[in-house]
């Protein structure tokens, strides 16, 4: 009896750890192309500023938004959008994906002109100000 349980224990971890529904390294991750950004022109100190961001993510279904990287400093935001894919094969819905307006959010508690640097996947950088009062 102590045999069997034994057996049915490890084959329930062998089944739990060698199967998986989708590959390691399931995703490939790319810049997105940011074609514009919307937000206020001025703030107030300490309140949040919400960004708004335009661009083509890709061709089918299978692309989509991933995240926001964002690197403060002194009176500058640098943030670079990434989008994803799987490595998998996978049904795709045929549709193009765009950003809509995605929004970013973020509280500033420094007073001044702002600048905001949007790091695209061609090396240049899409600049906008906002002032903080």
């Amino acid at each position: 009896m102590k045999a069997l349980w034994l057996f049915i224990f490890g084959s329930v971890l062998l089944l739990q750890y060698s199967c998986s529904t989708e590959p390691e390294n399931d995703y490939t991750y790319f810049k997105i192309m940011v074609d514009s950004i919307s937000h206020p022109n001025t703030i107030s100190v300490s309140d949040t500023l919400m960004i708004k961001f335009y661009g083509f993510v890709g061709p089918d279904g299978c692309h989509k938004f991933s995240r926001f990287e964002e690197h403060k400093k002194t009176n500058e935001l640098e943030l670079t959008v990434w989008g994803s894919e799987p490595n998998f094969q996978t049904a795709c819905l045929e549709v193009l994906v765009y950003l809509d307006g995605k929004e970013y959010k973020t509280v500033i508690n420094q007073i001044g002109n702002y600048q905001i640097k949007i790091n695209q996947p061609d090396n240049s950088i899409l600049l906008d100000t906002v002032y903080v009062e």
